[in-house]
Order: structure tokens, then sequence, then C-alpha cells
């Protein structure tokens, strides 16, 4: 990859977590989540436990179970807030007119700058409740980027004219900035990548 992992002081001021000595009512689950995420950023997904989150935030692993269930619950929290993050970032949100070409350009770019925050979102296995497939994260229920992605693509179709959007499109570009967001963090060069981008939206 290019870049080295990020600092603390590097973190976005959202994701920087302190220790506070007594929790209020909400607060315990907000600091979770951002210390989780700062977890993955400087570590990796494999190492966000309930066991040593919990001792990061200087809490019982009892007080996050009964915000989270268990380790799967959590990590899959953890994964929810950062496709929030990555939704406010490529102005995925409706009401947003950002044109495709820019939402898919952030989104790549998040990706690369985030490698081990998008790896965690990306895991196979979890994207289809009920299955009993498990990713190596034992996660179940989070939302695949993918399809986030798609829907996106598809709203903007439907504001270029078209009642319906384009399906076929929107799932052939997602699919695209998708994969090409995994290449870029796998250690495809940034040019290359953006070469492959603007051909894919050209098709």
């Amino acid at each position: 990859m290019d870049a080295t992992p990020p600092s603390l002081a590097a973190l976005a001021p959202s994701d920087r977590w302190y220790r506070k000595r007594r929790y209020h009512h909400g607060d315990l689950r907000a600091s979770a989540l951002a210390r989780g995420r700062q977890i993955v950023t400087l570590r990796g997904p494999c190492e966000l436990t309930l066991r040593g989150l919990a001792r990061d935030l200087g809490v019982s692993a009892t007080s996050l179970v009964r915000q989270f269930g268990n380790v799967a619950g959590m990590r899959a929290a953890v994964a929810e807030s950062v496709l929030e993050k990555l939704r406010n970032e490529t102005a995925m949100a409706p009401g947003h007119r950002v044109p495709v070409g820019e939402v898919a350009g952030r989104w790549v770019a998040f990706a690369s700058a985030n490698a081990n925050l998008y790896r965690l979102l990306s895991g196979e296995g979890w994207h289809a409740p009920g299955t009993g497939v498990r990713g190596f994260h034992g996660m179940l229920t989070v939302a695949s980027p993918r399809r986030a992605l798609e829907d996106a693509v598809r709203v903007r179709t439907r504001r270029l004219g078209n009642p319906r959007g384009d399906p076929e499109r929107a799932c052939y570009l997602a699919s695209m900035i998708h994969g090409l967001a995994l290449a870029r963090i796998d250690g495809a060069a940034g040019a290359s990548v953006n070469v492959a981008l603007a051909r894919a939206l050209r098709n």
C-alpha cells in the first residue's frame, strides 16, 4: 500500500476517543464505536474484540454486551458506523446532487485512506443474514457497501431522466467502483485505478 497506518493524531476528530470517569446515558455506545473504528484503523479488523475494547474504555465486557449483545453485534455496529462515515464523505445521502463520477472518486479515495476500515466493511460472508454463512470477523448483519453504492447510483440515474433508474448500469458501476476500491487498498497504483474508473464511467 502507498501509505502507512495513521497515528492517533492523524485520525479525524470524530474518531478521537478519550476516557471519561463516568459514562452518561448514550455516551458508552458512541465512545465504543469511535474507539472500535480507531482500533480497526491502527491494528486491523481482527484486533477488535469485546474484552480488548472494554479494557481500552475502562469498563467491563458485560457493559458492552448490554450495548451490542455479543462480539458479532459489536463488530457489526462498528462496521455500520463506518458505512455511515462513508455515506457522509461520499455525499451518498438523499438530497445530495453529487454526480456519479464524483461519488466514485470519493469512494475509492475513502478506501485508499482507510484501508482497514474498508476491509472491515467489505468482508465476505455477513451480507446475507439467515444463511448461517460467517465471515472471518463473525459478522452477519452488516449492509453490503456495494449494494449501498448501487442504490446511490440508481438514484442518480433517476435524476438524469429515467423515472425507474437504470438497475443494470447501477449494478455494473457499483461492482466496478467497489472492486477498484479493493484493488486500491491491495496495492494497485492510484493512477491505474483512476484510468480504470474513468473507463468504467464512460461505458
